[in-house]
């Protein structure tokens, strides 16, 4: 016979933090150079299409990154030559 045995006082996960403003403003930062990464390569494509979907979710990316209050105050402003 099989007898299944539940302890009730295990100790449990803390609960996960938010994360900071600066670690959301890097991760918007890099979704945004990996979106500009794709439209260029839907610009070689061809795929007119897909780079407009792609400009309005970098366009998405922007307004989040501002609406959160993050320090950067717009892309254009940052050396985007690279990412983080």
């Amino acid at each position: 016979m099989v007898e299944i045995v539940v302890d009730t006082n295990l100790r449990r996960k803390r609960p996960r933090r938010g994360a900071t403003q600066k670690k959301k403003a890097a991760a918007l930062f890099r979704i945004w150079h990996d979106v500009r990464e794709m439209m260029q390569e839907a610009e070689r494509l061809g795929d007119r299409e897909l780079l407009h979907f792609l400009a309005v979710t970098q366009l998405l990316v922007e307004e989040r990154a501002l609406s959160t209050g993050t320090p950067i105050t717009a892309f254009d402003q940052v050396d985007t030559s690279l990412p983080n």
